[in-house]
């Protein structure tokens, strides 16, 4: 389920060949393609280009730092789903890409549709997440703004659940009440 407009992949790939391979599949199917060679190499690439839509990552990209590296240095700058690709399957390998928000595991060599499967979930699960913060953000701006409007009026509020108990009242009623008090 490619948008109207085409997807970028960020692959990050330290096999030439490997890389070229993958590259010509996810073109084949729709997406838009910058490779990197390394784990350095990915991440000034990914602070250069804000139209990233996903990062396909390799685990080992030999020498120097591992994919897993990348891209916690990758997100701590900006939100963007990774998907990590590797041969390995051992726990401890599996276990490293844990601790990292990714959107999924490929194994290398899993076949082309679990590849554009998990890349489609991913993009899935990235919406997803994005939908939940703006809803969450949307309900403080507007619990913020009624608590100001709360502040504000003199006019008593509440509500009560099904067996008649209080379950809010504004705070007016504590002015009503110390006036009251003072009256007695």
């Amino acid at each position: 389920m490619i948008s109207e407009s085409k997807k970028t992949i960020l692959l990050v790939e330290d096999m030439a060949i490997i890389a070229m391979a993958e590259a010509s599949t996810l073109k084949k199917n729709g997406y838009s393609v910058i490779i990197a060679g390394n784990g350095n190499e990915a991440i000034k690439i990914a602070s250069e280009n804000s139209i990233l839509d996903l990062i396909l990552m390799d685990i080992d990209l030999g020498k120097g730092m591992d994919g897993t590296e990348a891209a916690q240095i990758i997100l701590k700058n900006q939100d963007v789903p990774i998907v990590f690709l590797s041969n390995h399957t051992e726990k401890e390998i599996v276990e490293k890409t844990e601790k990292i928000t990714s959107y999924g595991y490929v194994v290398k060599n899993s076949g082309e549709t679990v590849l554009m499967a998990s890349i489609k979930m991913a993009f899935k699960l990235f919406d997803a997440h994005r939908l939940r913060l703006e809803s969450e953000n949307k309900l403080l701006e507007s619990d913020r703004k009624f608590q100001t409007l709360e502040k504000q009026i003199d006019d008593v509020i509440w509500t009560m659940d099904m067996n008649f108990r209080f379950t809010y009242v504004s705070p007016s009623i504590e002015k009503m009440m110390d006036l009251q008090l003072m009256k007695c």
